[in-house]
């Protein structure tokens, strides 16, 4: 079976605000990423941890809200937190009502850890944002919050299930 052959890509679609924005989101990535995760190793951290860390900064949670909050899987949380649990930047204590929930906490030396891994995220991201002005920056931060939003939406609505659909089965 062969396929038929694929016709070149239209304007439109080579000049597409979707290809645009994924393109202009993977250069950004790549441009702050290896260097980023660098200059994190350096606090012996990883993005995740320091990010962790960063929602950490606010009070105690419980894995899976932050695992939610960092839009991670709960297994992938829990490795996070053992790295920084071994780092000794975080505690994990049982708590809750019924004392089967357990709830993370940032230590005196993971505020520590944290704040010289920041002071290296804003050498590495400050120069490329000094180029726009205060409200501009903000926008930017704000829109791509409001993208990522609406993608985290329309990720859970498409795997929710729907009650219109019957099963293949039925």
């Amino acid at each position: 079976m062969s396929l038929p052959p694929s016709s070149p890509l239209t304007d439109a679609e080579l000049n597409s605000p979707e290809l645009h924005f994924l393109t202009a989101l993977w250069d950004t990535w790549q441009a702050l990423t290896t260097v980023g995760e660098a200059r994190l190793r350096r606090h012996e951290l990883d993005l995740r941890s320091f990010i962790a860390l960063s929602y950490l900064q606010g009070g105690p949670q419980q894995p899976a809200d932050l695992a939610r909050e960092l839009g991670v899987p709960r297994y992938e949380i829990s490795r996070v937190l053992a790295a920084l649990g071994a780092l000794e930047a975080v505690t994990r204590e049982r708590g809750g009502t019924d004392g089967r929930g357990v709830i993370v906490r940032i230590t005196p030396a993971g505020r520590e850890r944290w704040a010289a891994a920041l002071q290296s995220v804003r050498a590495l991201t400050g120069p490329p944002l000094a180029h726009l002005k205060s409200e501009q920056q903000f926008s930017l931060i704000q829109t791509l919050q409001g993208v990522a939003h609406a993608a985290q939406q329309q990720t859970e609505s498409s795997s929710a299930p729907n009650p219109d659909r019957s099963c293949p089965h039925d």
